[in-house]
């Protein structure tokens, strides 16, 4: 069984490469309490050294100290899948994708492409593929608002870009990864290559802005927090998303816990704490359930040290889920925001 033995991941981080952290980079509390200790990238096996998740004291987020420096950081993103072309699937992915399209073109009266185009008269055969398919988060938002301009922060290979402009949307991407840049632009999606401070020339102009997975990966959170809530324009909508460090799949699992991402996810938000300051910000805040099973049947593979997913990870996954009560948005693995600014 293929597993992380042999892999070049072993190896140290360079001890120059390291930065101490002093505070929370989410609410600047100094006392923390060691969660994990020598977790390593056991999600993709593309980066090296053993890491040190802390918990805050005083708002429950997790968070890497030392962490690599920014200087170094690029080192931990080799082959990350942010650099997958979408337009090169192998036929049984790219079936697989033509039927979820499918499903979603009758789902929300509009055309995801690429799709099959099946006749009218099949949608009723086509929505009971809505037990196998999961809604990702932000396209019940992207389909039924008002067509405007959307940023996507963080965009990656450009997927959702690629979605919005084929729902109406004018969209812009930024990304910080070269590689996926690179695979964006193929798809002729606008895109800058650069951090999330490329937001500062946006400010008041985003009708509607997709920040996916991007808080855990940066050093400063909250000011990107601030940074995405300037850039709304009036009206403007907010799709937030990022893992929960209040999950019940991490108290499951631990170390072993998908969420982490060492060294990759640098500081993990507790939901309810997230949610709290949104509202003070002055938005309204709406969170969305999240669909747990991936990340179940990821932390499966990483639990048993595995390089691919296998069946009996998806049946552990399953038999879980039937055990555990449906929890709390409060300690749902993935915290989902739709956030709104007040009236």
């Amino acid at each position: 069984m293929a597993n992380f033995s042999d892999s070049k991941f072993e190896r140290p981080w360079p001890s120059q490469a390291l930065e101490s952290v002093c505070a929370c980079p989410y609410c600047g509390g100094a006392g923390k309490t060691l969660a994990y200790q020598d977790v390593q990238d056991w999600s993709f096996g593309c980066a090296a050294g053993r890491w040190n998740y802390w918990a805050c004291d005083a708002c429950g987020a997790l968070y890497l100290d030392p962490r690599p420096t920014p200087a170094t950081m690029g080192n931990a993103y080799g082959s990350y899948y942010t650099h997958a072309d979408a337009a090169k699937l192998d036929f049984p992915a790219a079936l697989k994708q033509r039927l979820k399209n499918e499903y979603f073109s009758v789902l929300f009266g509009s055309p995801v492409t690429p799709r099959f185009g099946l006749h009218n008269w099949t949608a009723p055969l086509v929505k009971l593929l809505g037990q196998w398919v999961t809604e990702p988060f932000g396209m019940r938002q992207i389909v039924e608002l008002p067509r405007g301009f959307l940023i996507d922060v963080g965009c990656g290979n450009g997927n959702t870009l690629k979605l919005a402009r084929q729902l109406g949307w004018r969209t812009l991407g930024i990304e910080l990864d070269a590689a996926a840049v690179e695979v964006a632009r193929a798809q002729g999606l606008e895109v800058i290559q650069g951090s999330y401070e490329e937001l500062a020339h946006y400010e008041e102009k985003a009708t509607c802005i997709i920040c996916s997975h991007v808080l855990e990966h940066v050093y400063y959170p909250l000011q990107l927090l601030k940074m995405l809530l300037r850039s709304l324009a009036p009206g403007g909508v907010l799709l937030l998303s990022a893992p929960n460090a209040a999950s019940y799949v991490r108290d499951h699992y631990g170390e072993n816990w998908r969420g982490l991402e060492a060294p990759r996810h640098l500081a993990i938000p507790d939901a309810g704490w997230l949610m709290a300051w949104l509202g003070k910000q002055g938005f309204d805040c709406t969170q969305v359930p999240s669909h747990d099973r991936v990340m179940m049947v990821e932390s499966e593979r990483i639990k048993r040290r595995g390089l691919v997913t296998a069946a009996f990870d998806v049946k552990a996954a399953r038999d879980l889920a039937r055990i555990k009560k449906s929890p709390s948005l409060r300690t749902q693995d993935i915290v989902q925001i739709v956030c709104k600014v007040s009236t």
